[in-house]
């Protein structure tokens, strides 16, 4: 037999930070089986890489016989241009992409050629402008790529005489000779399809991890993933996972404890080393076999320590089953709950089935009793949603003690709601902006990867959308853990905190408001609509520009702006402590209530001096390390003991605040030294990176002195 040498490749972009560090459990499950299913046709030789540059310089040192690259909306431009990189070294070398970023989606079980299906069209023209892609695997990748795999040995390696037939492969799409035709082979059925999700049919696939396959990317840096279940059952149009009709499959139990077991014993005790798991399942502990899954992750957990928590998704049934398996894994499960929308026709347009309010509310119960907050993902502008819809969700939520976190509806092209059909029916606008991240200079290339997101509905307007979205930046400013205070705060005085920011959005928005937090909101509403662009080609041409692509390298343009206006927000911290306190006392209080203002103003005076921001970035800062802060209302002490009453801590108090200015000092230089001397960015640069910063952080030392 014959040597072939594959290098598969999932690659993230380094260009301002590695967009992501799971292990690339994708590609191990792809040359896992690849190895087995073709032990007897060839003598394969298998490399993996995440590192654009690593996979570059392998291609041209090594020269591959085959690359297999994954194709996600955050790496397709850079999975193309590896394509035409390679191309550029040996034009035999087959190069074969895979994955959702494809109109056909993942999971489908055809491409046709009809009027009502505009994914034939669209997935003609997305290979015919990738000339260096010869086979896009439409189906499942591990059998898909297999099989492309067995047709390039049966053509004697030869990529000329493979593609000569003109015939398309099982499971795979790919342009005919004459450029005229997209051929579209059959259907592949998903390995594990036959029996139902208890026959564990995945084991046929060889584990990744017990096999050594990944061990490179178990060394601390890579956060350990892993598959426990493929598809979902729910048809969500917003999901490139929402058009699978394909039955869910899973790995046995067993196989998942081996694995854990094994990824465990080697990243455990790594020091600064990750320490924690993802479970990639849209709906783990949806199912029974889950909960007896969670009897061996115990197990791992007894032997090692490891993992100190668990990522997941909440199932969207069977709610009490995660619950349970929280309990038994020492409550170390932390899963998001992503409604999308409580609007009864968005739900139904985008065929989402929620819980009941009354399910939510008692599961938001249970986590309290679990000492566990809930955050939950609100998209906008999805059909049926309205600005009222949007901001009565989010009166439930923060009713309800969650915090929300609003994003925007991507136009996936593998999902239902980026097909011409729904965005007619919707009469769904769309822009394009840089996604965060998604960028990168690789051999002299300036790489792009941008989005098409929806900006407005035939019942949102832009206006509205932008008025939603700048409504959810204030949520998150104010949901940070730097504000808790005052959430303790407004929560004794039966200030409700969905009132509170709706009050702070008016007066922050409103044009006769003045000031550094004006400045702010105004500087985010107008990035909001300059990052988004008309079209694909005019967003290019203005971010491959070399000022503004340097300006990109930087983080200065194409920065999440959530996460970019957080850490300015933080960065004002006072300007918006003094806005939200005048708005309780301006709004939401009686007038007349001196008592209660008391405490506000000591609140307020206490929270605008405990801090150090303003002394490590603040420019001309004063070096004034100890001082007296004197109060009416003893709001520190309440913070320790807040299950009491208010009237318990009305005590005139002094104290002595203070911090050590050479330790203040040489954070001000190291700061200055990684991110640049502008104290600002600075700060937001440092912020972005630093995931640990809470109220604690950069805090005074305070001791009472009366």
């Amino acid at each position: 037999m014959k040597n072939l040498k594959v290098l598969l490749a999932d690659p993230r972009h380094t260009g301002l930070l590695t967009h992501s560090n799971y292990v690339p459990i994708g590609i191990g499950y792809i040359g896992s089986h690849l190895l087995k299913s073709l032990e007897n046709k060839a003598n394969i030789e298998l490399e993996l890489y995440t590192d654009p540059d690593e996979i570059f310089d392998r291609i041209e040192e090594w020269k591959p016989d085959i690359v297999g690259i994954s194709n996600y909306m955050w790496n397709a431009a850079l999975s193309n241009y590896i394509c035409e990189f390679t191309k550029k070294i040996d034009p035999n070398i087959l190069c074969v992409l895979g994955g959702p970023e494809f109109p056909a989606g993942t999971g489908a079980r055809y491409i046709k050629n009809t009027n009502e299906n505009d994914t034939f069209d669209k997935s003609f023209k997305y290979l015919l402008e990738r000339p260096c892609v010869d086979y896009f695997a439409w189906s499942d990748g591990e059998v898909a790529f297999a099989e492309i795999v067995e047709r390039f040995i049966d053509a004697n390696y030869s990529v000329e005489l493979l593609k000569s037939k003109d015939q398309p492969i099982k499971g795979s799409a790919s342009i005919s000779k004459d450029k005229k035709k997209l051929l579209v082979g059959d259907y592949f059925p998903r390995i594990g399809m036959s029996g139902s999700i208890k026959a564990h049919g995945r084991d046929i696939i060889p584990s990744p991890y017990t096999s050594g396959l990944l061990d490179k990317f178990l060394d601390g840096k890579f956060i350990p993933c892993f598959e426990t279940a493929r598809g979902c059952p729910f048809m969500c149009t917003f999901c490139d996972q929402g058009l699978d009709e394909s039955k869910m499959t899973s790995h046995s139990n067993l196989r998942m404890y081996e694995e854990l077991m094994y990824v465990g014993e080697r990243v455990s005790n790594i020091e600064n080393g990750q320490k924690h798991v993802e479970f990639f399942d849209s709906n783990w502990g949806m199912f029974n076999k889950d909960l007896e899954f969670a009897e061996d992750i115990l197990k791992v957990m007894n032997k090692y320590d490891w993992p100190e928590f668990i990522e997941a998704r909440a199932p969207k049934s069977n709610r009490e089953n995660i619950l349970k398996i929280n309990d038994m894994l020492k409550n170390r499960v932390r899963f998001g709950l992503s409604m999308q929308s409580l609007n009864i026709e968005t739900l139904t347009d985008i065929k989402r089935r929620n819980w009941t309010t009354e399910e939510y509310i008692d599961f938001l119960d249970e986590l309290k009793k679990r000492g566990k907050t809930a955050s939950s993902e609100m998209i906008i502008p999805l059909p049926g949603e309205t600005v009222e819809s949007y901001f009565e969700g989010q009166k439930f939520l923060m009713n309800n003690n969650v915090q929300p976190d609003t994003y925007t509806l991507m136009l996936l092209c593998g999902a239902e709601l980026g097909r011409d059909r729904a965005i007619k029916n919707y009469k769904m606008k769309s822009k394009f902006r840089l996604l965060p991240k998604g960028f990168g200079q690789y051999r002299g290339k300036s790489i792009l990867e941008l989005e098409q997101i929806c900006v407005e509905t035939n019942t949102m307007s832009f206006e509205g959308y932008l008025q939603c979205r700048n409504y959810s930046l204030l949520v998150r400013l104010l949901n940070h853990k730097l504000f808790e205070p005052i959430y303790k705060l407004t929560k004794k005085l039966n200030i409700n905190w969905f009132d509170l920011i709706r009050a702070f959005d008016n007066c922050v928005s409103d044009k006769n408001f003045k000031g550094s937090l004006k400045d702010y909101y105004d500087d985010f509403s107008a990035e909001s609509s300059d990052e988004c662009f008309e079209t694909e080609e005019s967003l290019k041409e203005y971010y491959l520009k070399p000022e503004n692509f340097k300006a990109v390298l930087k983080g200065e343009k194409g920065e999440n702006l959530s996460k970019k206006y957080l850490a300015k927000g933080l960065y004002i911290y006072n300007d918006v402590v003094e806005t939200v306190f005048h708005v309780i006392k301006d709004k939401l209080i009686d007038k007349d209530d001196s008592e209660t203002i008391e405490i506000l103003s000591s609140a307020e005076h206490w929270l605008k001096n405990i801090h150090m921001i303003h002394e490590v970035f603040a420019e001309n800062a004063k070096e004034k390390n100890k001082f007296n802060l004197n109060i009416n209302f003893d709001f520190p002490a309440w913070l320790e003991k807040e299950e009491l009453p208010l009237s318990k801590f009305k005590i005139k108090s002094t104290y002595k605040l203070s911090y050590n200015t050479k330790e203040v000092k040489n954070l001000r230089s190291s700061i200055a030294e990684q991110y640049g001397n502008d104290k600002q960015v600075a700060f937001v640069k440092y912020l972005s990176h630093t995931s640990n910063f809470g109220a604690d952080i950069m805090q005074k030392t305070s001791q009472k002195k009366n």
